[in-house]
């Protein structure tokens, strides 16, 4: 008898933080089109790994008969499409999970957090990763693309010189891990993660720390899934679209400057991604007041 199993394809595209806040869509998915089986095509599909919604999770460009297999004969739904064009989105009128909701025309139940299922096995395998004699302290100075060659990304790194004055109070109680790109300035006497090929394993380190310092990038995506409450400090991006209320969301304390209304680079956001330091907007590098966050991390 022929299997007449139908699909929904589901095709998120982008970064881990971005792949990671997809797992909402999933939900919805699910809540929709409860008779199908939800396939998911993704440049980091071991996010999808133990998610009980899905069905199978394929690496983009790895997908050998694809087409016969879960689509020729069927009546599967594919559901690709980019959600950072929502017109709420470039607006910052909702969160990234409803403009995904709203472009495959999906329920949205108001809860925008992520999921990530981790097994016992996998949890204990991180023990003795990070070490030291006090309670860890996560803090992600800088992200984006692993490979990329600038020390500093304005639109979402913590500023270098904050962040060792934060560094030098909060290492009085807590082991301080810094992740960061690799070329990335280091905080002295810090634990350096930035070399774990397995991002399932990075993310997973999440769950033995006490404490969060974290930026727009893919660990506060991993906190929210985690129900683990961070520290969350925004230079160029908006909690409101890519943040969750779970977190203690900072953001700049300072003016900008009134001429810096020229952003040849920004086309679909106010800031282009890459940070041009040309388009920095700020009158200053000190944006963040420290004291809120200090007061964030020993409260």
């Amino acid at each position: 008898m022929p299997d007449k199993t139908n699909y929904v394809i589901f095709n998120p595209e982008g970064g881990l933080g971005k792949i990671i806040a997809s797992t909402a869509v999933v939900r919805a998915i699910k809540q929709k089109y409860p008779d199908h089986k939800i396939i998911v095509i993704s440049p980091w599909f071991q996010v999808f790994d133990g998610n009980p919604n899905i069905y199978r999770a394929f690496p983009s460009g790895n997908t050998p008969f694809f087409y016969q297999d879960y689509i020729l004969g069927r009546e599967s739904i594919v559901l690709k499409g980019e959600p950072y064009f929502n017109t709420k989105h470039l607006y910052q009128k909702q969160s990234l999970a409803e403009s995904w909701c709203e472009l495959f025309n999906l329920p949205f139940d108001g809860n925008n957090n992520p999921e990530l299922f981790y097994n016992d096995v996998e949890i204990k395998s991180l023990d003795g990763i990070l070490q030291g004699d006090k309670p860890i302290l996560m803090m992600q100075t800088n992200g984006g693309p692993y490979e990329s060659t600038k020390k500093y990304c304005w639109t979402r790194d913590l500023p270098f010189d904050q962040v060792q004055i934060l560094a030098n109070e909060l290492s009085k109680n807590y082991t301080i891990v810094q992740v960061a790109r690799p070329n990335c300035n280091k905080i002295p006497n810090a634990v350096m993660v930035n070399d774990l090929p397995d991002k399932r394993v990075l993310l997973g380190l999440l769950l033995k720390t006490e404490k969060r310092i974290l930026i727009d990038s893919c660990l506060q995506h991993a906190a929210a899934a985690f129900n683990l409450p961070s520290t969350v400090c925004w230079v160029g991006t908006s909690p409101k679209v890519f943040g969750y209320e779970l977190h203690n969301n900072i953001l700049p304390n300072i003016k900008k400057l009134p001429h810096m209304d020229q952003t040849i680079n920004s086309i679909f956001f106010d800031h282009d991604f890459n940070g041009p330091e040309a388009e920095y907007p700020f009158e200053s590098s000190n944006i963040f007041n420290l004291q809120d966050i200090y007061d964030s991390i020993v409260k």
